[in-house]
């Protein structure tokens, strides 16, 4: 019979934190929290205007390619209102470095085009290339390194680059791929639009790789001045159709089922949330037979059917109660174990080594089995030892 005392509850009041605390903790929580939520935003937003913006460090950014025109005397205005952009424009010499302008409608675009002398189109969309260059298309994809094969000077000097998006269409195509060709140009009334994909050519990660800082430099610095737009939603030509807000367009209900939500909420945090003072233990005794536990673990080990699991409890008990009877002490290993119950019994060494350290048995019956020998081990063993006191 074992006797089990419940630990002792004297001092579990006094560790208990007092109220405020915990409010404390949660109040620390929240405000982590929200910090890092606001962080998180704050760092999506930036990194959102970095891509393909010509002020920023990242890979997708043009800073690199801003830079180095800067160097080379041409004045870079960066702009991210279309009406600057267009009044930048008007009765200039200017280079206009056009994005592709998805919050713009087809007119906007066309007064920014027929604003200025010379056009490049960066990564235009099949819609915004028609529009600027008539019939032009994106026809797919390539990256083996091409070369100009053209009349155009700018292209011819840059050497080899990896295309990327191929088009067709335009007075003239340069480095052409596959059935494109990465840059088409259009010339009307005085007024040439370029358009090429700058994904693999003029973004930081990219500009300086094979010919494209050189192609980059006689597009984009062929005039003194270049106006480079930015497009965002925040510079839209699109009219509102209504004036009506949020508010407007929700339902009634919505409000007063918000309300009630909220109030429920707060009533069940009240509910759950309230204290009953400290855990209060008794001391009381608690009685659990032995033999209770072991046929517990039994049980498991019969439902679960782990055969191995049983027989190596059996094998370390009945090497432990080996060397409990040859007066061993628990350090004892399994090797000396074997070789001091074989010389006690003048038994083989090999039989019950491989009753303590061999194969584990794959079936019940195998299991009853080893069980069986180990405790005819145990039983000559304890006689033997029997037997020596005696005659001592």
């Amino acid at each position: 019979m074992t006797r089990v005392a419940a630990p002792d509850s004297t001092p579990l009041v006094a560790r208990r934190p007092r109220g405020w605390r915990g409010w404390l903790v949660v109040v620390i929580i929240v405000a982590v929290a929200s910090g890092l939520l606001l962080w998180s935003g704050t760092a999506f937003t930036v990194s959102e205007k970095g891509r393909t913006d010509p002020e920023s460090h990242g890979p997708d950014g043009y800073r690199a390619l801003v830079e180095v025109l800067r160097d080379h005397g041409v004045r870079v205005d960066v702009v991210r209102s279309h009406d600057e952009a267009t009044q930048l424009l008007n009765g200039g010499t200017g280079t206009l470095v056009l994005p592709d302008p998805f919050s713009l409608g087809d007119e906007t675009i066309r007064t920014m085009i027929d604003a200025a002398p010379t056009t490049v189109l960066l990564s235009p969309s099949s819609a915004v290339l028609d529009l600027a260059i008539p019939g032009a298309e994106i026809v797919g994809y390539a990256t083996k390194k091409v070369t100009a094969q053209c009349d155009l000077t700018a292209a011819d000097n840059a050497g080899a680059i990896r295309p990327g998006a191929v088009m067709t269409g335009g007075d003239l195509a340069c480095f052409p791929a596959d059935e494109g060709a990465a840059l088409i140009s259009q010339t009307r009334d005085g007024r040439t639009v370029t358009a090429l994909d700058a994904s693999l050519l003029f973004t930081n990660a990219h500009v300086t790789e094979n010919g494209n800082a050189a192609l980059a430099l006689a597009l984009l610095g062929e005039h003194d001045s270049l106006v480079w737009y930015v497009p965002s939603w925040n510079d839209s030509d699109v009219q509102r159709t209504s004036d009506a807000t949020l508010a407007d367009l929700t339902p009634g209900w919505v409000t007063p089922a918000l309300v009630l939500l909220a109030l429920t909420a707060a009533a069940a945090a009240i509910w759950r949330g309230r204290r009953f003072g400290p855990l209060v233990a008794e001391r009381l005794p608690v009685t659990v037979r032995a033999s209770e536990t072991l046929e517990g673990r039994a049980r498991l080990y019969a439902h679960a059917r782990d055969t191995g699991h049983a027989a190596r409890i059996l094998r370390r008990r009945s090497a432990a109660e080996l060397g409990r009877l040859l007066g061993m002490g628990r350090a004892a290993t399994t090797d000396a174990v074997i070789e001091a119950a074989a010389a006690a019994v003048a038994g083989p060494r090999d039989a019950l080594r491989t009753l303590l350290t061999g194969p584990e048995p794959a079936t019940d019956a195998e299991l009853v089995e080893l069980s069986d020998r180990l405790a005819q081990w145990e039983a000559a063993i304890r006689a033997a030892v029997r037997t020596e006191g005696k005659r001592s």
